[in-house]
């Protein structure tokens, strides 16, 4: 993330295993109207299908989605994650969409909604249109990534998914609640951290390197509650 786009690409979250074992559960998947998750008026601007989450597959495509961002470094120093709420696995077949909406800010155990997550399972050169696309203090920004990508951004973003005019669209969902719920505090630590641990990699660990990783861990104790 950087300090005026607060968006963050992570590639390859999800590695080629995880990917096939996802599609061959996918394929023998329930899914069901998505409407029945959404809230308020996000719900008349809804239209996809969702994994039932009473499904084996569920529980199976959810520990797969855990288990890549457990191990990733990038989203863990970057989001700081206290919570993650459980995955929607949704599809998006010709003709359907989810108009500009803003996520709600409480979610199921009152979880408070910090970062959006989108992961994409399958590749941009399986459907048209379909892009994701965000209302950001410099302008619009569109995502359609490849297969495993994933993207976060701040959940007071106005956005939607557009409509997909062929193939299908596959990806899974989630918000985080952040150690850290200021974005311009994690996008100071995330930018510390980055440099503390290229002057680790060029082994200069020097008196100065020491006193940055303190006051990365004064501000990180600070901020986090």
């Amino acid at each position: 993330m950087n300090t005026q786009i607060t968006y963050l690409h992570i590639p390859g979250l999800l590695n080629i295993d995880e990917l096939r074992a996802i599609a061959d559960i996918s394929d023998q998947a329930v899914y069901e109207n998505g409407k029945l998750t959404a809230s308020d008026a996000a719900r008349d601007v809804k239209n996809n299908l969702q994994l039932n989450q009473q499904e084996q597959a569920y529980t199976s495509i959810q520990q797969l989605l855990l288990q890549s961002l457990n191990r990733n470094l990038l989203f863990r120093n970057a989001v700081l994650p206290q919570h993650v709420y459980p995955f929607l696995i949704s599809k998006y077949q010709e003709n359907m969409s989810y108009g500009w909406h803003v996520d709600s800010p409480i979610m199921g155990d009152m979880l408070r909604t910090d970062i959006a997550m989108t992961i994409f399972l399958n590749g941009p050169n399986e459907y048209e249109g379909g892009e994701l696309e965000l209302q950001t203090p410099l302008g619009a920004a569109k995502f359609k990534l490849n297969v495993g990508d994933a993207i976060c951004y701040p959940c007071t973003y106005v956005h939607r998914v557009n409509e997909v005019t062929s193939g299908c669209r596959h990806v899974a969902v989630t918000w985080v609640q952040s150690l850290v719920r200021n974005p311009e505090h994690r996008n100071i630590l995330f930018g510390l951290h980055q440099v503390t641990e290229s002057l680790y990699s060029k082994k200069n660990a020097t008196e100065e390197l020491g006193a940055l990783q303190q006051h990365y861990s004064n501000l990180l104790r600070m901020w986090a509650y």
